[in-house]
C-alpha cells in the first residue's frame, strides 16, 4: 500500500489540474481493490473541494466468482438503471480500471471478454452526450500480475506512473501539446529520423490532432473529447493513409494486446507495411496481424509524446514519453481518419527528431 501522502498528491492532480472539480459538483469514483488507496484519496480531496463524491467499488474476488459460477457477463455485467441515473447526475468521473488480474482476463476467449463489459460502449456514448468530465487512471493496469506478464517491476511501474502524474507542470505539458498540435494541423509533410537508422516520411491531410494534455476543459468538451488519461500526454493525428515511406526502428518496447514486442522494425512503402520483424514478440504480433482484415497494414497514426517525467518504455503509456514518436498501423477513425480496420498495433521511437514541412518540431526527444 502506498504512503498516504502519495495518493493524496495524485488525487489533487486528478481532481484539480485535470478535471477542475468545483464546489457543489457531483463526482463518481469507480475503483477495484488494488487502487482503493488512490480512490479513497479522491474521496477526501473531493470533500475538501466542497464537491460530492460517490465511491463505487468492484470487488476482485466477487468479479471472478461471478465469472466462474455465472458464466457470460452479458446479463449480470450490464449497468442498471440506478447506475445510469447516477452517471446522468454527475459532472466528473475518475475511473481506475480493473480487474487486477489482467493476465487472467487476457486468457479468456475474446467473446467472453467482450461479454463481461456489455455496457462499456453505451457508457462512453452517454458520457460524451452529457459532457461528463472523465479521467482514466493508468494505475488500474499497473498490477504485479500484469507487470510479470510485461517483464517489468510492478512497484517501479507504479512509481513511474505516479511521478509522471505529480511531477510535471500541467501548464507546460498543455503548452507543448498545443504547439505541436498547431504544427501538425497546418503541416503537409512529416519526417521522422533517429540515430538508430529510422528515416520515415509521411503526409498530413489537415486533420485535427487529438490532444491529451491531461486537462478536460470547455474546448475539449465542445470537441467531444471528454476523457483524459492520468498521467498525460500525447498529440496524435490520423495521417494520409497512402503516404508513409521509409523505415522505422523501435528503441522502446510496445505493450500490445498480443504481448510485449521489442525492437520492432517496419519497412513501409506508399502507406503500407511491406516488411516487419521483432527481436521479441514477433509470434504474438503475427498471430494478431494475420487474423486482422483489410487495412491492417496501413500506416494510419502518428503520435508525439509530451510528458517530460515519463521514463522510456513505461508500459501502456510508452507513447507519452516526451519526444517519443509512436506509429500505428490499422484503424484510425477515432482520430478522424478513414481506415475502419479494427486492428491496431504500434512501435515507438524514443529520442526522435521530427520535422514538419522541413522545420524542426522535436530534436532528439526535446519538443521545440
Amino acid at each position: 500500500m502506498p504512503d498516504e501522502s502519495v495518493p493524496a498528491l495524485v488525487a489533487q492532480r486528478y481532481l484539480g489540474s485535470s478535471l477542475k472539480l468545483r464546489r457543489g459538483e457531483n463526482l463518481i469514483i469507480e475503483t477495484w481493490n488494488h487502487t482503493l488507496p488512490y480512490a479513497s484519496a479522491c474521496v477526501v480531496e473531493a470533500r475538501r473541494l466542497g464537491a460530492h463524491p460517490l465511491l463505487i467499488l468492484e470487488d476482485e474476488n466477487a468479479f471472478w466468482r461471478s465469472v466462474d459460477t455465472l458464466g457470460s457477463g452479458s446479463l449480470w455485467g450490464r449497468a442498471g438503471d440506478h447506475e445510469w441515473a447516477a452517471n446522468a447526475k454527475a459532472q466528473a468521473y475518475v475511473f481506475f480500471p480493473g480487474p487486477g488480474d489482467r493476465p487472467r482476463l487476457a486468457g479468456l476467449p475474446e467473446a467472453t471478454r467482450r461479454a463481461l463489459f456489455p455496457s462499456n460502449a453505451e457508457w462512453y456514448r452517454r458520457s460524451a452526450r452529457t459532457k461528463l468530465r472523465m479521467l482514466r487512471s493508468m494505475l488500474g493496469y499497473a498490477t504485479d500480475a500484469q507487470a510479470a506478464r510485461w517483464g517489468v517491476n510492478g512497484p517501479g511501474w507504479r512509481n513511474q506512473l505516479v511521478r509522471a502524474t505529480i511531477e510535471p507542470d500541467p501548464k507546460a505539458i498543455a503548452a507543448d501539446a498545443k504547439r505541436a498540435a498547431a504544427r501538425l494541423a497546418k503541416g503537409r509533410e512529416v519526417r521522422i529520423t533517429a540515430s538508430n537508422g529510422t528515416d520515415l516520411t509521411l503526409r498530413l491531410r489537415r486533420r485535427a490532432p487529438v490532444v491529451d494534455d491531461g486537462i478536460v476543459d470547455a474546448a475539449d468538451l465542445r470537441a467531444g473529447q471528454n476523457v483524459a488519461i492520468g498521467p498525460p500526454g500525447t498529440v496524435a493525428v490520423a495521417v494520409d493513409e497512402r503516404s508513409a515511406g521509409g523505415i522505422a526502428i523501435a528503441n522502446r518496447p510496445s505493450f500490445l494486446s498480443s504481448g510485449r514486442a521489442d525492437s520492432g522494425q517496419w519497412e513501409l512503402r506508399d502507406g503500407h507495411l511491406t516488411n516487419h520483424w521483432y527481436t521479441e514478440g514477433q509470434e504474438g504480433f503475427e498471430a494478431s496481424y494475420e487474423k486482422a482484415p483489410k487495412g491492417r497494414d496501413v500506416l494510419s497514426i502518428f503520435s508525439l509524446g509530451v510528458n517530460p517525467s515519463l521514463a522510456g518504455g513505461t508500459p501502456q503509456v510508452e507513447d507519452q514519453e516526451a519526444g517519443a514518436v509512436s506509429l500505428g498501423i490499422g484503424g484510425n477513425t477515432a482520430f478522424g481518419g478513414t481506415n475502419r480496420c479494427p486492428f491496431l498495433s504500434w512501435i515507438v521511437v524514443g529520442e526522435a527528431t521530427v520535422a514538419v514541412d522541413g522545420e524542426p518540431l522535436c530534436d532528439r526527444g526535446k519538443i521545440l
